[in-house]
């Protein structure tokens, strides 16, 4: 007992040590750059820009009132417009993918929803542009069709940025509903079915109560990124469609009014703190709470008793007594449908379910592939109109090849191989520095106990919840004021700017969260048995490590390291805010090349890059997977170093 109470605190020391990196970056790096954004949203906007004293709430009575007030709730009822619709479409999505009876199905089908999801953004809003255009496809083909008579007026309002927030965010909302529904219990359904529901009952009274941690989970998760959009509304929008997103970059790079954007931007946060504290308290609660079995036993009761029908519970309560049962059959037959009618109704609920449950993941996946398949298409087209088909060519890709694109298409090759390799020199040591501090933190998270661990989840979670947009802003201002004082203080022997660095830094910053929570799921799922079994032949912590955590955790590893890569590739906003002078991605060009024009050179490249995305995706995916062909090389690898230890130490 002593020897154990001696090591605990060594072991406490360990995890805390293996956390510090991620601490002390994310606290230099996050926390900070948002204290000064708070700091500067009560400050006062000077000449040119000049952020100066005194201090005033002003900016905050500004982003609040008559001008800012209408957009903020513009921004609102477009996210819960968002949410809502996201929440009908994903919960029977979700489902029908978890009463598929063989597994390798349910793995296609949710492979299906995850891949556009890790499909470049922009390229995805891009190709609602082609679709939803006046002289786009969508009105080509209802005009040949005859079903409308002149053009719909649906891109730059209000309809195309949910349209393209809903396509956006949708796997948000049907991934942790398909968790809550992986894990519920059957049997409670057919209980119900016993006790005389039908399928609406059943579905109120026992299947979206059980499952509504993941439902509030997928709402905050898609509400939360909705309400600080950018890219979409600037794409999809116009006027109509703008966003407090936009306000914020406005104010940062076009007026130049600091303090205000800093307020709206802590605004726009207070928003997401709010949304956080309702995950926090609604669904952590219910998912790692501990009540007594007991207790939840008599939940599971109450919700399966709520699911029968009134004169079923008097039936089953008043067995015997028959003045019971006689009230409530006369009761009955005054204000329920007869036997006969119920049975009707209850069939009619049963087909009606049965068609939606089928329409609506068919209707899902044309919603959810149809824009890449459209893009993909017409990046083959014989001519330079994206609406309508005239033949098939290569030409497009050929033109990129060989840098023979038209004057008209604003497009050089050599500019997007330069993005390309600026995206490179980005990714790749962003993707190595996040990958190794988030390893060291999930195992940290993992494996130990130490003080301050739930502060470092919170802030974990914090940096995935966050708006981009304010994200962005924050390191923005962080370097601003950083690079001023230091420039000052060099006297202009060194002039830090703008850069590769500063993307860098950006890059693995919200990178760290995602590494380490893929990390942290493997490890969670493998077992100590062999951590303790390398211990116990002799080996010490380093070694046991490097000879058998890291080879049975190394798939989770090079798979949250293949996200980060494709997710620094595909970002935007805060490349945006944090870039300098001839650092311009692949991404950002692509949105300049948007924002000029559309033509079929934009559709061949966004095809390659929704190629390379798709071909990294999979192999993230198929890492992950716990009986991957690589994870048993390796625990083959770990078993046959462990049998060499035990001949080293028990030699023959």
């Amino acid at each position: 007992m002593n020897k154990i109470k001696r090591s605990l605190p060594r072991f406490q020391t360990r995890g805390a040590l293996l956390a510090l990196p991620a601490t002390l970056w994310l606290i230099l790096f996050f926390v900070i750059p948002l204290l000064i954004v708070l700091v500067v949203s009560f400050h006062t906007r000077g000449l040119r820009g000049k952020i100066q004293l005194p201090l005033t709430t002003e900016n905050y009575t500004y982003v609040t009132g008559d001008i800012y007030g209408p957009i903020f709730e513009r921004s609102i009822m477009i996210a819960l417009y968002t949410t809502v619709i996201c929440l009908l479409i994903g919960y029977p999505l979700a489902f029908y993918i978890t009463t598929r009876r063989r597994a390798a199905m349910r793995n296609f089908m949710l492979f299906l929803v995850i891949l556009p999801f890790w499909t470049n953004f922009l390229v995805r809003t891009y190709a609602w542009r082609v679709l939803l255009a006046k002289e786009g496809i969508l009105n080509t083909v209802l005009l040949e069709l005859q079903v409308i008579t002149t053009p719909l007026e649906i891109l730059l309002t209000r309809d195309a940025v949910i349209i393209g927030m809903v396509y956006g965010y949708l796997p948000y909302m049907v991934l942790p509903i398909y968790a809550s529904l992986a894990r519920f219990n059957n049997q409670l359904l057919q209980a119900g079915y016993d006790l005389g529901g039908n399928d609406w009952v059943i579905f109120r009274r026992i299947l979206l109560p059980l499952t509504m941690p993941g439902v509030i989970a997928g709402c905050i998760l898609v509400f939360i990124p909705s309400i600080g959009a950018f890219v979409t509304p600037d794409m999809l929008g116009g006027t109509e469609g703008r966003m407090i997103g936009n306000l914020i970059e406005r104010n940062f790079r076009g007026t130049g009014h600091w303090p205000r954007g800093a307020a709206a931007s802590m605004v726009l946060i207070g928003l997401v703190a709010i949304g956080m504290l309702i995950y926090l308290a609604l669904v952590e609660g219910r998912m790692y709470g501990t009540p007594s079995a007991t207790t939840h036993r008599l939940s599971i009761r109450r919700k399966i008793a709520g699911a029968i029908p009134l004169f079923s519970l008097a039936a089953v309560i008043g067995e015997g007594d028959e003045s019971a049962l006689n009230r409530v059959s006369q009761w009955r037959l005054r204000f329920w449908l007869s036997d006969q009618w119920r049975l009707r109704r209850d069939m009619a609920l049963r087909y009606t379910g049965q068609a939606a449950l089928l329409l609506v993941p068919i209707a899902s996946y044309i919603f959810l592939w149809i824009p890449i398949v459209v893009l993909i298409a017409f990046s083959f087209n014989d001519s330079r109109s994206v609406a309508t088909w005239h033949g098939f060519t290569t030409r497009w890709y050929d033109n990129i090849i060989t840098n023979a694109v038209g004057s008209d298409a604003r497009f050089s090759t050599d500019q997007m191989l330069q993005s390309l390799t600026n995206s490179m020199r980005i990714a790749v040591p962003a993707t190595i520095i996040a990958t190794i501090i988030g390893t060291l933190t999930a195992i940290s998270l993992v494996r130990s106990n130490f003080i301050g661990k739930r502060w470092l989840q919170g802030l974990l979670y914090l940096t995935v919840a966050i708006p981009e947009i304010a994200f962005g802003i924050s390191l923005l201002m962080f370097f601003n004021r950083s690079f001023t004082y230091l420039n000052e203080q060099l006297g202009g022997h060194l002039t830090l700017t703008f850069g590769f660095t500063t993307m860098i830094i950006a890059h693995v910053t919200f990178s760290i969260s995602y590494v380490a929570i893929v990390v942290s799921a493997r490890l969670a799922n493998m077992s100590k048995n062999w951590e303790e079994a390398a211990q116990d032949l002799g080996a010490n912590n380093w070694r046991t490590f490097w000879r058998v955590t890291f080879p049975l955790a190394l798939p989770g590893i090079v798979a949250g390291a293949l996200l980060v890569f494709t997710m620094s590739l595909d970002d935007y906003v805060i490349s945006f805010f944090t870039s300098g002078i001839g650092t311009t991605t692949l991404t950002m060009y692509v949105y300049g090349l948007l924002k000029l024009t559309i033509t079929p050179e934009i559709n061949a490249m966004s095809t390659l890059m929704i190629v390379a995305s798709a071909l990294l995706v999979s192999l993230s995916l198929f890492l992950q997977r716990p009986d991957s062909g690589w994870s048993r090389i390796k625990l083959g690898k770990s078993l046959r170093r462990l049998r060499s230890v035990v001949r080293f130490l028990f030699p023959a």
